[in-house]
């Protein structure tokens, strides 16, 4: 088989292949073999029907398939001589038998583009060092203590951290304010024995109407207060979008949250067998949560140098399949978080700017690792498939057979693989990076 491979632009080449006739006609005498062991015709019993009554029959499938075993056959060899690795085929140029016999063949392929991978061991990468202090295990205690608090009324002024109920009106340019509202908006217009929570000192207030918790701080029972209202120009309630709102405030009862002691019938009903047992359980929920935020910082700064450092064209087709992919998912968390089908279409433009960046970057960043992963000799074996497998399949609380099936009549074997792959390629420039550990500054320590 004569084979020759013209390099192109944007990860394409150009493949001529021409067959010689008695390559073209061994294969074409399996096919038909097969196909006379496997055909039914009437009048012929099953292996015993002629190959002149199969080529009749059946001539066009036949060629059908020796075409495709022709070229697959001229893309394997052209991949073992010529060192290319074919994605897939952009354009069929000429397909045809010559006279002699033999075949010939001219197409353009998509190819995995040529990639000179420079130093990945040793890249540097520079963490903040991070640790679980006292302060934090003692203000994940107090959280969990307000959850479990009951309010008690008090007789004294509403100071941070009291609960306070309330009764208020709303006024828009003299004019009442639920009389331009929708019902569902009704909350912002009047309310009634309605509960504020004053965040601690440091907390951010949670309140629908701006400045509100503010405002009540200092209050006691049947003080009354009028004050001023901007909502902001992206308010999503159309009447006050930008507006000033007058509200007319009385304070009712203040109440103090009477939170539970932290001792050993606390710790239990939590449960852990005693205080000291709660306080290692929470820190070490926060190690955990610490370890995974330190290996995703150097994660992306290894990721992110190994972009930066090396320069390749990547097939354009296999970027727009990615950047359909990454739209779906953005379209999706746009619902997951409260988006309209409006909202989508007003931010389609931003949305496909953001998915085509996202897509260069993952696919830019899987051909460099699968370069790394193959100069390194990184695999994933058949136990590793099996156990992500099994684990995936403790996740789903579903039988392993089936969750295994399922991926072999979905074809998602190689996707796993794949995922392991570069996991495990990402763990290796881990190991092998050359990282510094740097002291936070001193507003971020003390906001830790």
């Amino acid at each position: 088989m004569n084979i020759s491979v013209e390099r192109l632009p944007e990860c394409k080449a150009r493949l001529s292949a021409e067959i010689p006739a008695d390559v073209v006609s061994d294969t074409r005498k399996l096919i038909v073999s097969q196909y006379t062991q496997q055909a039914k015709v009437p009048g012929f019993r099953p292996g015993k029907i002629p190959a002149s009554v199969i080529e009749k029959r059946y001539g066009g499938p036949i060629d059908e398939e020796l075409k495709d075993r022709l070229a697959r056959s001229a893309y394997q060899e052209a991949q073992q001589k010529e060192s290319i690795n074919i994605l897939g085929i952009h354009q069929v140029e000429r397909e045809q038998f010559e006279a002699d016999g033999s075949y010939m063949l001219a197409v353009e392929v998509v190819t995995e583009p040529d990639i000179e991978v420079g130093d990945y061991k040793g890249i540097p990468v520079e963490v903040t060092k991070m640790e679980v202090t006292d302060d934090m295990v003692d203000g994940y205690l107090n959280n969990m203590r307000k959850q479990q608090a009951v309010p008690a009324d008090v007789d004294r002024a509403a100071a941070a951290g009291d609960l306070v109920v309330i009764e208020y009106t709303a006024t828009l340019d003299g004019e009442l304010l639920e009389d331009k509202l929708e019902k569902e908006a009704g909350p912002l217009a009047k309310g009634s024995e309605h509960w504020v929570d004053l965040p601690e000192e440091g907390e951010e207030p949670r309140e629908f109407i701006p400045g509100l918790t503010e405002q009540i701080l200092g209050m006691s029972s049947g003080d009354t207060k009028t004050f001023e209202s901007t909502f902001a120009e992206d308010f999503p309630v159309e009447a006050v979008t930008g507006k000033t709102v007058t509200y007319e405030i009385k304070a009712g009862q203040v109440k103090e949250r009477e939170l539970p002691e932290l001792n050993e019938d606390f710790a239990k009903a939590i449960g852990a067998e005693s205080v000291e047992a709660l306080r290692e359980n929470i820190r070490g929920q926060f190690q955990q949560q610490l370890d995974q935020n330190r290996g995703q910082i150097i994660d992306n700064q290894i990721l992110g140098h190994l972009n930066k450092e090396m320069t390749f064209d990547i097939p354009e087709h296999i970027i727009f399949n990615e950047t359909q992919r990454q739209v779906n998912q953005l379209v999706q968390r746009g619902y997951e978080q409260g988006m309209s089908e409006s909202d989508i279409q007003e931010n389609q433009e931003d949305l496909m700017k953001n998915a085509e960046s996202q897509a260069k970057n993952n696919v830019k960043t899987m051909f460099i690792l699968d370069e790394i992963a193959g100069k390194e000799g990184i695999s994933v074996s058949e136990d590793e498939l099996s156990q992500r497998i099994y684990m995936m399949a403790m996740q789903q609380r579903r039988p392993v057979k089936k969750v295994a099936r399922e991926m072999r009549d979905n074809n998602s074997f190689g996707e796993i693989r794949q995922d392991l792959l570069i996991s495990k390629t990402i763990e290796f420039l881990r190991e092998n990076a050359t990282i510094t550990e740097v002291d936070p500054p001193a507003e971020d320590a003390e906001k830790a």
